[in-house]
């Protein structure tokens, strides 16, 4: 068997999509949610995990597992069968095109060190400093597992020598940002020396850079040191520790952000792991929109002094537009992150991390702290900064409620106030260009009856043969329509045995290489999902009115097409003085009425 087809078998694709946006059961053992490639209101997006396939009938994207990949990925097919290959415990020993691929090389040299550097830090005797201090963070073995951490001897080239004789060349090491040129341009030496090593993450698990802390009493260079930009390290696109985070988030229903790596470490520790790091930056629209796939609340932690509130302020504007819910949890006096928390007191910790408050509770306490409301200085400035943030709120209920609490706190009437963040609304929207809609892709009636009855009769394979002519009349002439017409009989006719497989699955294995496959795919995909929609509700009597019915529209449609067409002749042959064609057209007109 083909790995992609192995990889297709054991891949479950409610799990793997269920990763990225929920579903909710929609009957006939399928499932339904809010299309992930398109804005919309009500579920328009279906998955089937019996057939292995998923479709939306709002923009008409669908496919298989890998298409879904690529799609919301952003993958090539080999990077998704990769991708997949790896998820299901499928090994691909060989992709044409991928083992020399740059991308695939970089994330090989980012593993091995990874692993290199592990090694190091358990076994190595120049790793003795670091073990201590690992230990004296508190962190065990099964968190160094769990993060893949390591050590960076204090050496000028040890892991450029190893990876060199593993048979990567020096501007591989280099781009890779593992390897630094040397000042007279011959060879190369190690980026990292002396330091922790953390290795940075996708949210799928793949190493692609490292943040290295430098051990104490080390005064050369900063206390942490990043990997630069490399073709799989885009720093604004990387959250820390979301691969460990996202499941945990799912049942918390938050993700908690705070600043620190190490913050991360430790929260686990404590037993709570729906935590990431910014890394002391402001959060990108794509870190956030990474993170909604798995919480729809994300909650800021701050120390007292709100330290890094600033850096966060950004990342709080974008995740309201994108319809987050901010939240915030405050440690308690003089302790200036979790990480410090966690080694005084791990159960307050856990008790914070679950008792967190709207992000502008936090605001006002915040923007209020050492001001006196009385004085119209200290209004206006508490004024400037809570006013926009309740503008950016984009539900009418949260903003009310604020804008009251705000109204009663400055001892201001509410309709001044909702009049200026009005203002200020319209301010903004006429600065912003204008959103464009998706554009949805609409059928016909007389399509859906096609695609109903089409989804149906691949359904019902014993039945096959007995439709199969009528329903060649009904679909038309359209080339794409027919082509697939034609591949489920052919299908159909090519055995005589009883099918293992179902008659959907051996239709679509034939359109394996097609040179319409896409399109064909897309349009059986479609119309088996409509007809399980459709009918999984009705009993079998219901069904057969209910197609028969759809016949009668097609069949109907047609004979008008048909009539249409006769008469265009007619007009013709009048204009050219044919009288014999004139003669048999009227005839075929009497004859089609």
């Amino acid at each position: 068997m083909e790995p992609k087809d192995e990889i297709r078998e054991k891949c479950d694709l409610k799990e793997l999509i269920g990763e990225y946006i929920p579903l909710k059961p929609a009957g006939s053992d399928s499932y339904k949610g809010l299309c992930p490639f398109h804005g919309e209101k009500t579920p328009s997006f279906h998955v089937s995990p019996d057939k292995q396939i998923w479709h939306c009938f709002g923009c008409a994207e669908g496919g298989d597992c890998f298409s879904f990949v690529m799609r919301m990925e952003g993958m090539t097919f080999p990077e998704a069968l990769m991708h997949l290959g790896a998820k299901t415990g499928v090994e691909i020993r060989r992709v044409p095109g991928v083992e020399n691929n740059l991308r695939q090389r970089m994330l090989e040299i980012n593993d091995f060190s990874q692993r290199f550097y592990t090694k190091v830090l358990k076994e190595s005797t120049s790793a003795a400093v670091a073990r201590g201090y690992v230990l004296q963070r508190g962190i065990d073995d099964d968190l160094v597992e769990r993060f893949g951490l390591g050590f960076a001897p204090d050496e000028w080239d040890t892991l450029s020598v190893v990876l060199a004789k593993r048979g990567y060349s020096e501007s591989e090491m280099v781009e890779a940002g593992m390897s630094m040129k040397k000042k007279d341009g011959r060879g190369v030496i190690d980026r990292f020396r002396n330091r922790l090593m953390i290795p940075l993450r996708d949210h799928h698990g793949n190493t692609v850079g490292f943040t290295g802390r430098k051990m104490p009493g080390d005064d050369h260079g900063p206390k942490y040191m990043n990997s630069p930009e490399t073709p799989v390290y885009k720093k604004s696109e990387i959250v820390f520790g979301l691969d460990l985070a996202k499941r945990p988030a799912r049942t918390a229903g938050a993700l908690i952000i705070t600043e620190g790596n190490l913050d991360v470490v430790a929260s686990h520790k404590a037993g709570v792991e729906h935590i990431v790091a910014s890394s002391g930056t402001a959060l990108t629209s794509a870190q956030l929109t990474l993170m909604k796939r798995y919480a729809e609340s994300i909650i800021f932690a701050f120390d007292r002094d709100a330290a890094g509130f600033d850096a966060a302020k950004k990342g709080i504007i974008l995740a309201r537009e994108l319809g987050l819910d901010v939240r915030a949890t405050i440690l308690p006096e003089d302790v200036k992150d979790p990480d410090e928390l966690v080694q005084k007191d791990p159960e307050l910790w856990r008790e914070l991390a679950s008792a967190s408050v709207p992000i502008m509770e936090f605001l006002i306490a915040y923007t209020t702290r050492g001001k006196d409301l009385r004085q119209i200085d200290d209004k206006r400035a508490v004024a400037k900064e809570l006013l926009p943030a309740i503008s950016q709120m984009q539900t009418v209920v949260e903003r009310e409620h604020w804008l009251q609490v705000v109204a009663d706190l400055l001892s201001i009437d509410i309709h001044e106030l909702r009049k200026a963040i009005e203002h200020k609304k319209v301010e903004e929207t006429t600065k912003k260009d204008p959103v464009k809609k998706d554009v949805l892709v609409k059928i016909s009636k007389l399509d859906q009856a096609r695609r109903l009855l089409f989804g149906w009769a691949i359904g019902k394979e014993t039945e096959f043969p007995l439709i199969s002519e009528r329903l060649k009349i009904v679909l038309g002439e359209d080339d794409l329509w027919m082509t697939l017409y034609n591949m489920a009989v052919s299908t159909y006719d090519s055995t005589s045995q009883p099918a293992q497989k179902s008659f959907f699955s051996r239709i679509r294995e034939a359109l394996d290489g097609h040179p319409m496959q896409e399109s064909l795919e897309a349009l059986l995909d479609s119309s088996t999902l409509m007809a399980e929609q459709i009918f999984h509700n009705l009993s079998p009597q219901k069904v057969l009115e209910h197609i028969e019915i759809l016949f009668h529209l097609l069949e109907e449609s047609t004979l008008k097409q048909g009539r249409e067409k006769l008469a265009r002749d007619l007009r013709l042959a009048e204009q050219t003085g044919d009288t014999a064609a004139v003669a048999r057209l009227l005839e075929n007109l009497r004859g089609s009425s």
